[in-house]
């Protein structure tokens, strides 16, 4: 391809490139028909940026045997998922808030959760090119995230206590006492504008 340097005229090709190029993107993915009511923001720099929430509940979780903690079903409290291009972040709110642009963040109380909220994802795949459909990419990353083995704490502020001793008290446990959540000082804003 052409590399534009600056002061380079715009060719009728090159025009043409770029705007193939991002009209392709654009139209990559659509949403099924009414956007999906735990949405919390999309947009599209280039890359796929994505936010929504996922309802509190039980999930299976698997545990590294390193990590001391059994393999199972465990409550969680509401996680918002951040998709940026390939990179996930997971954070938490309150299940009683009602979200919006100044709801303080915690952080989620899950292991290999950096304390930015980073996902060091080892080696679940993170490829969603096949999908025609946000709602399918959603479904996708959270299908990855929940299958993939949690390995090792990343952060030592997950949670209140140590979080081998919660996960093991939660275990079987109808739902996640959002007691135990750390603040992260961020809010849904700051998550969707970097």
């Amino acid at each position: 391809g052409t590399k534009l340097t600056a002061g380079m005229p715009l060719t009728k090709d090159t025009a043409r490139n770029i705007f193939t190029c991002l009209e392709g993107e654009l139209i990559k993915y659509s949403f099924k028909g009414m956007l999906p009511k735990n949405l919390i923001h999309f947009d599209f720099k280039g890359h796929i940026q994505l936010v929504w929430y996922v309802y509190p509940k039980q999930h299976t979780l698997y545990f590294d045997t390193g990590t001391g903690i059994p393999s199972g079903k465990y409550p969680l409290p509401k996680l918002v998922f951040k998709l940026e291009g390939n990179s996930l972040s997971v954070f938490s709110v309150l299940r009683k808030d009602t979200l919006s642009e100044s709801t303080a963040v915690y952080n989620a109380p899950l292991l290999n959760v950096n304390g930015r909220g980073k996902v060091c994802m080892g080696n679940a795949s993170m490829d969603y090119d096949g999908f025609e459909y946000y709602e399918d990419v959603m479904g996708f990353v959270e299908q990855q995230f929940f299958r993939s083995v949690f390995t090792a704490a990343h952060n030592n502020n997950l949670v209140k206590g140590n979080i081998v001793n919660v996960m093991k008290e939660n275990l079987k446990k109808p739902s996640f006492d959002d007691g135990l959540l750390i603040e992260s000082k961020l809010t849904l804003r700051d998550i969707y504008e970097n």
